[in-house]
């Protein structure tokens, strides 16, 4: 086990959410796959048989998540295809499958902390979830009673864990047993096979959550690494590991790097009208690919997986508020330079790609820093920023305008940079300053 020593840290704050304060014992109860395992047992166990078990398999689990079975029919069809497998098999399988960072670590803080600690599970077999519970030292663990025959599984499921609200009734009994409520439960989930116990629990944190969760949950952990939940708890003399490295953890929505890292990522764009020049529908192909690619990682990211790369660099640079639903801003940056090497000439599409690209960074990074003049119509962008905004769009124009036209086209995309647009920004800025452009007589 990693020390734990006491250790001063930076607080975050979570949007939308209250700092947890319990007075007495507590009740943390977590589900096992895809929060304590990584990925699902029944899928890990498919994956033995051969491919098209694995096949059905992930397809029986994807109508549940798009609510067209329910849990019930889900485990009972799937369990019916592992008839014959030996426990020593399954027990292997159960074994080998990883489990998230610092899960051991997190759970013994926790427990010395006066948490108790509940494991549970529609999916993995009883005896596993109670192997797992004392490997991890949580106080309980409950899972699916499943039919054996002389070693082997019958392919029969049964137990009150199967029925409706089955999760609610066991948790309940521990409730009662140990004095609690609903109020002093902590409820860490990542599908909507938990909904009936996300409606009482008094706090949801959604680990590598599904989009049903994503959008009821107060706190969010996407790292892998479930010693972000010390920080979540308010646990002030738990060190939380290597997520607290060097006093930084993962950047989050008003902490100024992570914008810088965001904005590194935004001015990438800035190449594509250079690329264009040599290879231009060659470039258009990629920037069409790039958009395709990242709206199917996104898709995957919202519904608690990821998507080689483009997952990790999404995580790594998105905001808080963009945790729970889509990030559109790099495929409104994307199109923005799309049409704009669709629409214009070389010269004029270079200009209006390096105003978004330059302008729009210029004018956060600065009105992260030195913003303190709040613009009226839009309180979360600054004075400052703006006046970066026009400076940087300024000098993007004059590279291929003269001085007027330059002036003019950095004052309308500032204007459009410092509207309540969102992520629209990185579309209007590029089309607007070219439209004006067109306008004044330039192509």
């Amino acid at each position: 086990m990693l020390p734990i020593t006491p250790q001063k840290r930076n607080k975050i704050t979570y949007p939308n959410s209250l700092p947890l304060h319990f007075h007495g014992k507590k009740l943390v109860v977590m589900d096992v796959d895809g929060v304590l395992f990584k990925g699902q047992f029944i899928l890990h166990v498919a994956r033995s048989l051969g491919i098209w078990v694995y096949i059905r398999t992930a397809l029986l689990c994807f109508l549940f998540h798009m609510e067209k079975i329910s849990i019930h029919e889900l485990i009972t069809r799937v369990y019916m295809r592992f008839q014959g497998v030996s426990l020593g098999q399954a027990q292997r399988i159960y074994e080998n499958i990883p489990l998230i960072r610092y899960a051991r670590e997190t759970i013994e803080t926790l427990r010395t902390h006066g948490y108790l600690i509940v494991l549970i599970s529609r999916g993995v077999p009883d005896l596993f979830v109670k192997d797992l519970a004392a490997r991890l030292s949580a106080n309980y663990g409950y899972g699916l009673e499943i039919g054996t025959d002389n070693g082997r599984l019958t392919g029969t499921v049964l137990g009150q864990l199967l029925r409706p609200g089955g999760k609610k009734i066991f948790i309940e009994e521990i409730l009662r047993k140990n004095n609690l409520s609903w109020q002093n439960t902590i409820v860490l989930v990542d599908d909507r096979n938990n909904i009936d116990i996300m409606k009482h629990a008094a706090v949801i944190i959604g680990v590598n959550a599904h989009y049903a969760v994503r959008q009821r949950a107060q706190y969010l952990i996407d790292s892998g690494d479930l010693s972000e939940m010390l920080d979540i708890m308010d646990i002030e003399d738990a060190d939380s590991y290597k997520t607290l490295f060097a006093g930084m953890r993962k950047q989050f929505a008003h902490f100024w790097y992570q914008e810088i890292r965001r904005k590194l990522l935004h001015i990438l764009i800035a190449f594509a009208p250079v690329c264009a020049f040599f290879i231009y529908h060659t470039t258009l192909t990629v920037l069409f690919s790039l958009l395709i690619i990242y709206f199917v990682s996104e898709c995957l990211r919202v519904n608690g997986y990821s998507f080689p790369l483009f997952g990790g660099i999404t995580r790594s640079s998105i905001r808080k508020l963009e945790e729970r639903g889509f990030a559109f801003g790099p495929i409104t940056l994307v199109l923005g330079a799309c049409f704009s090497l669709l629409f214009f000439s070389n010269s004029l599409a270079s200009t209006v790609i390096w105003i978004v690209a330059f302008a729009d960074t210029a004018a956060a990074i600065v009105g992260m820093r030195l913003g303190n003049h709040r613009i009226p119509y839009n309180i979360k962008k600054s004075v400052e920023g703006s006046l970066a905004a026009w400076a940087v769009a300024f000098v993007c124009g004059w590279i291929y305008l003269p001085l007027l036209p330059a002036l003019i086209t950095a004052f309308f995309s500032s204007i459009i940079e410092s509207l309540p647009l969102r992520s629209l920004d990185n579309l209007l800025i590029p089309l607007g300053a070219g439209i004006v452009l067109s306008c004044l007589g330039y192509s």
